[in-house]
């Protein structure tokens, strides 16, 4: 068909603009695809695994052996395996957990290398042997005794390998585990007594059936502590909230992109019709018909959809096997292989295509509605003084002020383009920076803030009498509130002038340690204020509690209740002078059989130090993307106000208009809209996050507030501004080639 030549013809008259649309385009589409690639692999990966491997349902430790387990076993139909730990010091930094070899429960898998044959040998988490520079056949020395390293290994209850179960930061070179033989702990006296279980119903409620299985291990005499049910343990959670970020991100970011193509192709497909009225009334006088025109003018959109669709799509695949390799690096889970989903590939090629026609095929109809000798007649000039533009009563202003808003005011469609575009980029860029400036805030300065001390010590069991020197007690019991097993925290009792504990109010005024405070983010969570009273469910004995609410701390460095100790301890029915646990600012000589755990506040900012790496990385890329996207958007604006201002821009060099003038009415026109559409992606963004961090931080127990840096957001505000000088660069050719003889032409026609 002869028209089809001119479908080419078009696009070479315009490539700039039509190549911005289909990055656009590629964008979208790469996003879904990659995206969904992630998660649905990690999905498969980490279900395959922890199912075939019978990852625990829940795990403690006790001070002795439980003395019947298969009766146990028969008794609650549930899986029991008995393991031992120890924590070995490699160095004062560096701390590598033992773990014994288990048959039925979090059987390990080995990744690389072989299995263990015997005695004197080690699987190791690769992150840490990688980290610390512990390669195949390599030794290491811990708990006294020389291990070689034969594999890699991977364990379902470690696949996002914390030290302690609630912190929130990997650091593989300050911590990593490792599994030997169980007769190696023969020889380590003080290793801890653990068990796994995994419940044989897997449809009845895990916490119900928790709780029958403890009462029954109390009615054996077995006092348990370190108590560790799935749903709370970040070691096994943690990866499942990165799908649910991946899957919740990959709709509205594609979505967003597609929308906007939409627009802007709309509003180019409408203009070429007009432009072209003549020329299609004389197609359909010469006996095409209106189907024909249909599909020569739909053409174009449906081209530029199916390739950027392809080539994102594309190069999505590409991208899923190296992007699941980065992330096997956080979460330790053996890769058996990797699904390419052609179906995600079909669903980013398809979308765009009905995205892009649907909306092309309304605007093309529309215009095509009208007859031939309309059409032939041509469009005439009309001048449309719309509501927004009355509003606005431009007379007030000087000319060059009134020529820019007007230029912006009588073109809703474009408007919209740019101030919808201008807000998406800023929020892809301010997204990262916040992100990590949360991050920051929680694990860093509000931490620091709020602790004055280095190491915490938590015992197994209770301790008497009063705190080595350079220490304070401090006493803790895991609760939930009535009928939310899932959200689970630490009620703290804490010496009463404490001084490794500073807690203030909203005004910055400091809160006394003799009452009850709690945590912003517990208290947000909750719904609560001060002068509250609240009833918690312990974790202990599934007990009731009433605490009376004094204050509310503004601090996230953690979801606490903090009361001081003794009243913790009459409430909770505990012998008086007793605690769990040691703040200090000094390591202290704790013999390792008495610890259920330690932790560093230094190694916690080493932690995040370390994750800044990979997330400046990913901050770089998303400002990136971001800057890619306002440009296109400004440009395709610029250029398409260019082309329509064609004849204007000549009156102007005729009137004698000098080039600088001219730029400032033409280039300089969209600034005001690009200012307003960033100002509102501040709190577009903020709310984003908002709803992105209560969502993934439900699955994980986890609190992050929307931190905003008043320097990020300059940052950010000047690459937007810089993204949009750039873009006048390049117009600006277009302004310099439109000649005086374009008024004269116009005039003619």
């Amino acid at each position: 068909m002869a028209l089809n030549k001119r479908v080419w013809r078009i696009l070479k008259e315009n490539p700039l603009r039509y190549l911005g649309v289909l990055m656009l385009i590629v964008l979208g589409s790469y996003t879904f695809v990659v995206a969904a690639g992630i998660a649905q692999n990690l999905d498969t990966l980490i279900t395959t695994f922890t199912e075939g491997h019978q990852q625990e349902d829940l795990s403690f430790a006790t001070d002795k052996a439980i003395p019947d387990s298969g009766e146990l076993e028969r008794a609650v139909h549930a899986v029991i395996e008995e393991y031992r730990s120890f924590d070995a010091a490699l160095s004062d930094s560096l701390t590598l957990r033992l773990l014994s070899k288990t048959e039925k429960l979090n059987i390990p898998a080995v990744t690389e290398g072989r299995g263990l044959a015997g005695p004197g040998e080690i699987l190791l988490d690769p992150a840490f042997a990688k980290a610390n520079g512990y390669s195949l056949g390599s030794s290491i020395k811990a708990a006294g005794k020389n291990f070689t390293v034969v594999g890699y290994v991977s364990l379902p209850h470690y696949i996002y390998p914390l030290k302690n179960v609630y912190d929130i930061m990997v650091s593989p070179s300050n911590f990593g585990v490792g599994v030997i033989d169980p007769a190696e702990f023969a020889d380590i006296g003080n290793g801890s007594l653990f068990y796994s279980v995994r419940f044989q119903d897997r449809t009845q409620s895990l916490n119900q059936q928790a709780v029958q299985f403890r009462e029954r291990l109390h009615a054996e005499g077995v006092t348990e502590s370190e108590w560790v049910d799935i749903m709370n343990n970040k070691r096994a959670r943690m990866a499942w909230a990165s799908i649910t970020g991946l899957k919740t991100m990959s709709i509205p970011v594609p979505a967003a992109m597609f929308l906007l193509c939409c627009l802007i192709i709309g509003i180019m497909i409408w203009r070429m019709i007009r432009r072209e009225g003549v020329i299609i009334g004389t197609l359909y006088a010469q006996g095409y018909r209106r189907r024909e025109l249909m599909g020569h003018y739909m053409a174009i959109p449906l081209l530029l959809a199916v390739t950027g669709g392809a080539a994102g799509s594309l190069l999505a695949l590409l991208s899923v096997a190296p992007s699941i390799t980065g992330m096997v690096s956080y979460y330790n889970v053996p890769v058996a292989g990797i699904e390419l989903n052609l179906w995600h590939a079909l669903i980013g090629i398809l979308t765009p295509v009905l995205f892009l026609g649907l909306s092309s095929y309304l605007v093309i109809r529309l215009e095509l509605r009208r007859s031939p000798a309309e059409l032939m007649k041509g469009s005439e000039q009309k001048t449309k003084v719309n509501a927004l533009e009355r509003a606005f009563k431009l007379e007030r202003f000087t000319f060059g002020t009134k020529f820019k808003l007007r230029e912006q005011l009588r073109s809703i469609s474009r408007l919209l383009f740019l101030f919808l575009g201008v807000i998406s980029a800023s929020v892809l860029m301010l997204l990262g920076f916040t992100i990590m400036n949360s991050m920051d805030y929680v694990f860093k300065s509000s931490t620091e803030g709020t602790y004055r001390f280095e190491y915490e010590y938590a015992f197994k069991d209770l301790h008497y009498g009063q705190a080595p020197a350079g220490a304070e007690v401090f006493n803790a019991g895991r609760f939930y509130p009535e009928d939310e097993e899932e959200i689970e925290f630490y009620v703290t009792g804490v010496e009463p002038d404490s001084a490794f504990l500073t807690l203030t109010d909203s005004k910055g005024q400091p809160l006394p340690n003799d009452q009850i405070n709690i945590t912003k983010p517990l208290a947000e969570k909750l719904g609560i204020k001060a002068g509250d009273r609240v009833s918690l469910i312990s974790k202990q004995d599934g007990q009731p509690y009433v605490f009376s609410i004094d204050a509310v701390a503004d601090s996230y460095a953690g979801q606490f209740i903090f009361m001081p100790v003794e009243a913790l301890n009459r409430q909770l029915g505990l012998p008086a002078n007793s605690y769990t646990g040691l703040w200090s600012t000094e390591k202290l000589a704790v013999p390792d059989e008495q610890l259920a755990g330690t932790k560093s506040l230094s190694e916690t900012a080493a932690a995040m130090d370390e994750l800044l790496g990979p997330m400046l990385s990913m901050v770089g890329m998303m400002t990136l993307i971001a800057c890619m996207v306002s440009l296109i958007i400004i440009y395709l604006v610029t250029s398409l106000t260019i082309e329509e201002n064609k004849n204007t821009i000549s009156l102007f060099k005729i009137f004698g208009y000098r080039r600088r003038e001219i730029n400032a009415l033409i280039l300089n026109s969209s600034t005001l809209v690009i200012v307003a559409g960033f100002l509102i992606g501040i709190p577009a963004m903020a709310a984003s996050m908002g709803a992105i961090y209560g969502y993934v931080g439900g699955m994980i127990n986890l609190v992050l507030p929307t931190v905003i840096n008043p320097i990020y957001v300059i940052v950010c505000f000047g690459a937007i501004m810089l993204t949009y000088q750039f873009s006048k660069l390049l117009c600006a050719r277009k302004v310099h080639s439109v000649s005086m003889s374009e008024a004269l032409k116009a005039g003619t026609e």
